[in-house]
């Protein structure tokens, strides 16, 4: 089932659509500072960043090019105090005259009552404490993926939103690559048929991670840097991204980490998850496992819907059929493809891929379901603020595909297919024991307030 060239990012660039191509909802509330003039940087929104390190500072760099017209970055927060004045020389050469407040402590920087919305991207582990603690300062939230430790944070996350009619804005961008909305509404209007699998793969995760005690580095606060996890000696592994990627004290691996980004766009092409309780049955390994870097580093996932649509969620080594659906040696280490029951889509960050070549041609195609988008991934958070309207990366959407990811590893853990009901949020049929592990334990009080 060869196909002929697909359309990349590269290519479509020329024919991007620009703005919001979905109608918003009408603002509820819009303060008056939000509504004076829009170039004095005292009436901006204001943004304070948490999570300065790879991740975090391409962030704030992304939002310094893309806001800097509406938003002004007044804050930045990091246990590590290079990374804060690392991050203070581009907020001063991105927003000249802007000299923001650094923090090493977040609860410092929530407690400042002019701070509008809080970007965070810190290790996993410290998501959903931070998000909690935003939520109940009043700021408005654009959190990293993946979201929890484990099902009962994400809930917890869930609730909090609710309770405090803050914006959540979940951290994938792959909702502002043409390509993947385009994708998606072609599975959405019927294109490919009756929806019948799904496949989604992505990059599997790391081994290794020394455990030989260091002393801690100067101008770390090491007990903020592990926060909610358990307190253990620093390594020249655990204080990098590394740890935060693959060490099971940090996150639950790639398979979140990663898994995220193509799930997300299953969730966002189908409601097969939202229909009735489904199954999920899967196998992982972790390579190294009395290392620092311990988590589940491949995986393969197969999930069954009360509908009878199936899905297999793998990590990319042992993925086999990507190269079915793109040209030779052209397909990429993470993707979804939807098949159904006339055609296929196969959607990555890097191209789009489908089984009528004439679809990858449309502008905008038949059909009235379309998908909320924004071009500016990062702007859209800040005018979803602004204007009080629903962001294009809802936490509903963000609850949805990171289940996915907590109930296969789940299976994985315990070696029993587990099931899940999404309108109750609960394991169905489920032991004590099993239920149990819906949490994890947290050091302190991070989760209480």
């Amino acid at each position: 089932m060869k196909n002929t060239p697909h359309l990349t990012r590269r290519k479509f660039v020329g024919n991007m659509l620009g703005g919001v191509l979905a109608a918003g909802l009408a603002p509820q509330f819009i303060s008056s500072r939000l509504l004076a003039s829009a170039t004095a940087p005292s009436n901006k929104i204001q943004l304070g960043h948490i999570g300065l390190g790879s991740m975090g500072m391409s962030d704030l760099r992304t939002y310094l090019a893309q806001t800097s017209d509406i938003a002004a970055s007044v804050a930045l927060c990091d246990p590590f105090k290079s990374c804060r004045e690392t991050g203070a020389g581009f907020v001063s050469t991105g927003q000249p005259g802007n000299q923001p407040k650094l923090y090493a402590d977040f609860r410092e920087l929530l407690a400042d009552k002019s701070i509008d919305a809080v970007v965070v991207a810190t290790p996993d582990h410290w998501h959903v404490p931070i998000g909690l603690a935003a939520m109940r300062a009043g700021k408005h939230v654009n959190i990293q993926k993946p979201l929890g430790m484990s099902l009962n944070q994400n809930k917890a996350m869930l609730e909090a939103c609710k309770k405090h009619d803050r914006v959540f804005h979940y951290g994938t961008q792959q909702r502002s690559i043409e390509l993947c909305k385009r994708g998606v509404e072609l599975v959405l209007n019927g294109y490919i048929g009756d929806l019948q699998h799904v496949d989604v793969w992505a990059p599997q995760g790391g081994s290794g991670g020394s455990l030989v005690e260091i002393p801690v580095p100067e101008g770390l606060d090491y007990e903020l840097y592990i926060g909610p996890a358990p307190m253990k000696p620093c390594t020249k592994d655990r204080i990098t991204k590394q740890a935060s990627y693959f060490c099971s004290d940090y996150s639950i691996g790639f398979i979140a980490g990663w898994g995220a980004h193509p799930l997300d766009i299953a969730v966002w092409g189908m409601d097969a998850d939202l229909v009735g309780p489904y199954s999920i049955t899967a196998t992982g390994n972790a390579p190294t496992p009395d290392a620092l870097f311990n988590n589940i580093a491949t995986w393969q996932a197969e999930l069954k819907f009360a509908n009878g649509v199936t899905m297999d969620f793998t990590s990319n080594g042992l993925y086999k059929k990507a190269a079915q659906y793109w040209p030779d040696d052209t397909a990429p280490n993470n993707g979804t493809t939807f098949i159904g029951s006339k055609g296929w889509v196969s959607i990555s960050r890097s191209g789009l891929s489908t089984s009528n070549p004439e679809w990858r041609l449309l502008r905008q195609c038949e059909g009235n379901r379309r998908v909320r988008y924004h071009n500016k991934f990062f702007r859209a958070f800040v005018e979803a603020v602004r204007d009080r309207t629903p962001s294009v990366a809802p936490i509903e959407d963000a609850i949805r595909s990171d289940a996915m990811s907590h109930l296969s590893l789940l299976s994985i853990q315990t070696g029993q297919t587990i099931h899940w009901d999404h309108k109750k949020y609960e394991l169905v049929g489920a032991s004590p024991e099993l239920k149990a592990r819906m949490d994890v334990p947290v050091r302190g009080d991070w989760m209480k307030g």
